[in-house]
């Protein structure tokens, strides 16, 4: 069984992520997306870890703005389950924006995507269909409040459900920001976040880290999992 990593070893793994960015799968802190992509010409990777008791997940997605206005990310994950075999996922998602995010205002895009999963221990794959479109408000000072909605399909249960996302990024200062969501899916459970965002090297390195659980299994610590990210982002390259 998985175990959460001791406080020592947790430091040493955030400082080898710091120094080791092109080999790190450490997390992307929200589900609930925003409405902007990468800047024009740029690229950015997002990776991270989240770990429960029981499961693991390494996921890798770097993803580049070079037309159009619309972010193209290819990723993958690399999952291991307690006493199930291990699987792969694979990612490949197009974000396009229709409104730019102003101060004051508000912006939107919509993201249409598709999720391979192959079991490492067979030859079975399934894929999924997802579509989301983000709308995030600029509150001032900073503050940003987000909300999606979508739809995925689930090739291997073979129905289609709506998804959901709710979030508010609250900054302590210039270099640390606050973070919390709740999300969900249709015959899911709903679910919750909340975590801190680090700014390494302002608007270039990013660490986030969070804790979540299942509303509904409030007494249950088994499903409580946390994350830790890593977030590069590029100039523009041309």
């Amino acid at each position: 069984m998985n175990h959460f990593l001791p406080p020592s070893k947790f430091s040493i793994f955030i400082l080898c992520l710091a120094l080791h960015a092109s080999h790190a799968f450490a997390a992307r802190p929200l589900n609930t997306d925003d409405a902007n992509v990468v800047d024009p010409q740029s690229c950015q990777d997002e990776s991270w870890i989240k770990q429960s008791k029981s499961n693991i997940e390494r996921w890798i997605v770097p993803g580049c703005n070079f037309f159009g206005d619309t972010e193209i990310s290819v990723g993958a994950n690399f999952q291991s389950n307690t006493g199930l075999p291990s699987s792969q996922f694979h990612l490949m998602q197009a974000k396009k924006r229709w409104r730019v995010l102003e101060p004051g205002d508000w912006g939107i895009s919509s993201t249409l995507g598709t999720l391979k999963q192959s079991g490492l221990a067979s030859s079975e794959t399934t894929n999924d269909v997802y579509l989301n479109v983000p709308i995030t408000w600029s509150l001032g000072q900073d503050r940003f409040a987000h909300l999606n909605v979508g739809w995925v399909k689930h090739q291997a249960q073979g129905y289609g459900a709506k998804t959901w996302g709710m979030a508010i990024e609250q900054p302590f200062n210039q270099l640390v920001v606050g973070i919390l969501e709740t999300y969900g899916e249709e015959k899911q459970s709903t679910k919750y976040q909340v975590g801190l965002r680090f700014w390494i090297i302002p608007q270039r390195v990013q660490i986030d880290t969070t804790v979540g659980n299942v509303w509904s299994s409030a007494s249950n610590p088994g499903q409580r999992w946390m994350s830790v990210g890593l977030r590069l982002l590029s100039p523009p390259l041309y």
